[in-house]
């Protein structure tokens, strides 16, 4: 069986490409910063001996251990795997001098291990042509399909660490969370565009934003909006991304934006995540346009389950350290979008918000809190406890909902301390939350169909994890200060 093996080095490298039997393509590139060129000449030409092959076993490319400075972008051509050796020599790819190009490009079908991304920068500015790995197809009925990225570290990118744009069946996975690590990016350390059945798993992203920039993403999965495009070129053109799951990942220091965020997204389940020293943490939002022209594909069916944010142990087995600079001031917020005055919203749907635990989120207002809900229609919020720790503090809401919410079930959620004066456990902070779809403006709520149950506020938390409720008392009203009537009448269902 043959394999490809170019030898580059000493004078060698000008006359001689050595072919050798094998199972697959090693590359041996030059450490000399000199031969920029010449690495990525022949990093190109193994590549493409092995797409031309038609043995499966062929079309594997392997580079050494090593710093490999390189003049342009590598193309990994459909079908190709590019890989280091393993995970104790990982090579380190670096553009030379040039921060307007990404490092890797990915086709169809292929696969990216063991390799590490540099892009040599101090991350000063964010600069959205300075990417790690970009996969993009040519449009939404063409997209870049079943790529892999595996046990792989992308840092120092003034852009994006993994850039997707109408791709479908991505997977970005590790291992464990330390083998695969995106890290110091100055816009988005995952992004997604047009982004179908992508799956995030095990990654660590972490150290993300430039200071004084207002956007910054861990992960984040949208739609490339144009705003001169119809609502109807607009979903044709730059659809929605569709399918998605992020789990079992940490996501950690951003001080300006996100950690988890989807504009519009379909069909995504968030859980088991670890999310400490984030702004925002997790972001299921929608965007309503200019000129009362409605909006972008409010979020569908998306579960947020198992999350934790900002836990203690966490801190503590990841050796992270809180501060003042990354501070939460948003947990889980899901939200629709409102259009003008007596239009209707368009609904937030099918979201379920199960079992995370949110801890410390210091929130700048009455209308945010651990959990906040805005134009939502069946939400399901169940088994969340929020600031039960007393290491740090959450202010003003622990579940709040915020205009235009209908037909929830809110049960069996504990929440213990909730700081700050007009301060509530689960409320109302602003009209309209009444069940019903038409938004008629009601001088009281009626609360249609909606369902309180089993929630419990002052609950604690015992050292080996479990539930203290002892002094926990039922909530059985639900506190608004916007003038909005809410009684305990049976228009809401309370139960014990």
């Amino acid at each position: 069986m043959m394999r490809t093996k170019i030898i580059i080095g000493a004078l060698l490298v000008l006359l001689t490409m050595m072919f050798s039997s094998s199972v697959n393509g090693a590359v041996n590139v030059s450490l000399d910063a000199k031969k920029a060129t010449m690495n990525s000449q022949m990093i190109e030409t193994a590549l493409q001996k092995a797409k031309s092959s038609k043995s499966a076993s062929e079309k594997i490319v392997t580079l050494p251990k090593g710093v490999f400075l390189l003049a342009k972008t590598v193309v990994v051509p459909a079908g190709v795997t590019l890989r280091g050796a393993n995970g104790n020599a990982m090579p380190i790819l670096r553009i030379q001098q040039n921060e307007e190009i990404p490092v890797i490009k990915m086709g169809s079908d292929t696969k990216l291990e063991n390799v590490v991304l540099d892009g040599q920068s101090t991350v000063g500015y964010v600069n959205q042509k300075h990417n790690g790995v970009e996969m993009v197809g040519a449009s939404a009925n063409q997209r870049v399909r079943n790529v892999q990225i595996v046990n792989s570290q992308v840092r120092n990118f003034g852009g994006n660490g993994i850039y997707m744009k109408y791709t479908d069946r991505v997977s970005i996975s590790g291992t464990t969370t330390s083998q695969m690590v995106v890290s110091k990016i100055g816009y988005a350390g995952i992004i997604g565009y047009s982004a179908n059945n992508t799956k995030i798993q095990r990654v660590t992203v972490r150290d993300i934003g430039v200071a004084g920039q207002k956007l910054a993403y861990n992960i984040a999965l949208s739609e490339y909006f144009n705003s001169k495009l119809t609502s109807q070129m607009q979903a044709k053109m730059n659809p929605r991304s569709d399918g998605a799951l992020i789990e079992s990942s940490n996501i950690l220091n951003n001080a300006v934006w996100e950690g988890i965020d989807t504009h519009h997204g379909k069909n995504i389940v968030v859980r088991n995540n670890v999310i400490l020293n984030v702004r925002n943490a997790i972001a299921i939002v929608s965007i309503t346009l200019k000129g009362d022209m409605g909006t972008v594909s409010p979020p569908q069916n998306i579960v947020i389950q198992n999350n934790r944010i900002n836990k203690e142990a966490d801190y503590v087995r990841l050796k992270l350290t809180k501060s003042e600079r990354y501070k939460t001031v948003r947990g889980i917020v899901v939200a629709g979008a409102k259009l003008k005055k007596s239009r209707d919203a368009v609904y937030a749907t099918e979201i379920q918000i199960l079992n995370n635990q949110v801890e410390n989120v210091q929130t700048l207002g009455v209308y945010s809190g651990g959990i906040t809900i805005l134009n939502s229609f069946g939400a399901v919020i169940f088994g969340n406890k929020v600031q039960l720790e007393t290491s740090g503090r959450t202010n003003y809401n622990g579940i709040a909902l915020i205009i235009n919410n209908k037909r929830f079930l809110i049960r069996g959620n504990y929440i213990g301390k909730i700081t700050m004066p007009t301060t509530g456990v689960i409320v109302f902070r602003g009209s309209q939350n009444n069940g019903e779809w038409n938004n008629a403006k009601w001088s009281r709520v009626t609360g249609y169909r909606s369902t309180l149950m089993k929630n419990y506020r002052d609950v604690k938390l015992l050292p080996n994890g479990s539930l203290n409720l002892k002094g926990a008392k039922l909530i059985t009203q639900i506190a608004d200060p916007n003038g909005v009537v809410v009684r305990n009448t049976n228009k809401y269902v309370f139960q014990k």
